[in-house]
């Protein structure tokens, strides 16, 4: 029985984007027979990690585990896994000079895991002697199946026969432009005063939360519900309309994936994590991030036609189903490890 030791810097019960990944590995890889422990490096003592003596380490996240990992690598080096999940490389791709541990983390790992194609072709270019190391995996999502029906849903969460339901899932912290969607919101309210804006999610950031929630307070139909257990956010997806992001980069947004699973249009802005996902009048609408006028109008224009909800939704959910399942993920990354392991042994 293979032993992997998962680390991620953020674990359940706080629901973001690294924690579910992590939670959905080792759920998955212990459901086929590894022996799987999930570690987290702000909380966790690396000495437990060592002491379950894992055969493969992986990494969610290239940076921030880089300090619990040089505790474990000073005691031994196991081959070792990384999957970057977006701000491991968004935070210095505009200046094109990677941090120095980015780049020891590089030399160190066996398998590097990238989401979609757009970051390894920009990856490879600044670590073209680790090119063989990339791999391309995407993020895999589950069709969720809900026991109630999807009116009663919207009835809990106060979303009237006549609403227009707009849903984010975000943690709270810059990167994700939340005040852009609320101040499209706004002007948007005017032509549609039942539309509701709801946002899922924890702080992250102190000051961001303030002035976010502090802009949304005084607006009418915008609804903060906090942090909510991921099958809360699922049920309220299916019952929404349309589900926005707008953040200023993305490595593949493990939400928009989830949204677009429960068959919701997605709006989002035209960055490379969303562009992985999204194409453009087929399953969703892009929009500039400096555009304001143009989230409006994209806004109205998915309020306004139902139709065009259902198609867009329709082919979204469709995309996920055959090109973003669990199964996909989980195969690719037995993979990786059959390779990584077949070289220890030999």
């Amino acid at each position: 029985m293979t032993r992997i030791a998962i680390v991620s810097p953020f674990t359940l019960p706080f629901y973001c984007g690294n924690s579910i990944m992590a939670e959905r590995l080792k759920t998955q890889l212990s459901s086929r027979g590894y022996q799987v422990t999930l570690f987290n490096c702000s909380m966790d003592d690396h000495e437990e990690a060592i002491a379950f003596s894992p055969e493969i380490v992986h990494c969610i996240h290239a940076v921030r585990t880089s300090q619990w990992m040089e505790k474990i690598f000073s005691k031994f080096t196991p081959p070792w896994v990384i999957t970057l999940t977006g701000t491991d490389y968004n935070v210095w791709q505009e200046r094109g000079t990677p941090p120095e541990q980015l780049k020891r983390n590089v030399e160190k790992a066996s398998a590097l895991v990238v989401f979609h194609n757009e970051v390894y072709n920009f990856l490879k270019t600044y670590f073209k002697h680790a090119e063989e190391k990339f791999y391309v995996v995407p993020q895999g999502v589950d069709i969720a199946k809900h026991h109630q029906d999807r009116s009663t849903i919207r009835t809990k969460y106060g979303i009237n026969a006549g609403d227009v339901a707009f849903l984010m899932v975000s943690g709270i912290r810059p990167v994700k432009n939340i005040g852009y969607a609320i101040d499209a919101f706004s002007v948007m309210k005017k032509q549609f005063p039942d539309a509701k804006l709801f946002l899922i999610g924890p702080v992250i950031d102190d000051k961001e939360a303030g002035r976010i929630l502090t802009s949304g307070k005084n607006l009418t139909g915008f609804i903060y519900l906090g942090e909510k257990p991921n099958n809360e956010v699922r049920e309220l997806m299916w019952a929404s309309d349309v589900f926005l992001n707008t953040s200023f980069n993305e490595g593949m947004p493990g939400a928009v994936l989830e949204a677009m699973a429960e068959g919701l249009p997605v709006l989002a802005t035209r960055v490379s994590g969303n562009s992985s996902l999204i194409k453009e009048g087929e399953n969703g609408l892009l929009v500039p991030l400096d555009n304001r006028e143009e989230l409006v109008s994209s806004a109205i224009k998915l309020a306004d036609d139902k139709s065009l909800r259902n198609k867009l939704g329709s082919a979204g959910r469709q995309l996920v189903a055959l090109n973003h399942s669990v199964k996909q993920e989980i195969d690719q990354y037995e993979r990786i490890y059959d390779v990584i392991l077949k070289k220890q042994s030999t």
